[in-house]
């Protein structure tokens, strides 16, 4: 047997025993899972019927109504105010010092890479 084929059977017996004990081991996650699963609550079944559950669920009145309208409002106007009305206000500044500082040392470094084949670079580091 050539060393390829021998690392092809070995590759297919270990995919072979992984997916066997993942199998073995799902198999027993469900099997411990029905031994030992415990019974649905008493309120659990009444609210499983939708009707109880929505039916306690009362509408608000119109004042309670407007209040939370207001409130809404108020969060909104208060969100708009703490900075979210500044978004853009970087983008307009323009480029920082720490992009310009970048943009001179990348001129300064690449000088020499424009002159023709065979001369030396000549470039210069900016202190």
């Amino acid at each position: 047997m050539t060393v390829i084929m021998q690392g092809v059977i070995l590759l297919v017996v270990g995919m072979v025993v992984l997916f066997a004990a993942m199998a073995l081991l799902i198999l027993a996650m469900v099997l411990l899972e029905r031994l030992f699963r415990t019974p649905p609550l008493a309120s659990d079944e009444r609210e499983s019927s939708g009707e109880e559950a929505f039916g306690s669920l009362a509408r608000g009145t119109e004042h309670e109504e407007v209040v939370a309208a207001i409130a809404v409002a108020l969060a909104h106007l208060r969100s708009t105010e703490s900075g979210m009305g500044e978004l853009g206000a970087a983008l307009e500044a323009g480029h920082g010092p720490w992009w310009t500082m970048g943009r001179i040392q990348h001129r300064f470094t690449n000088i020499g890479s424009s002159a023709r084949a065979g001369e030396p670079s000549q470039g210069r580091r900016v202190r």
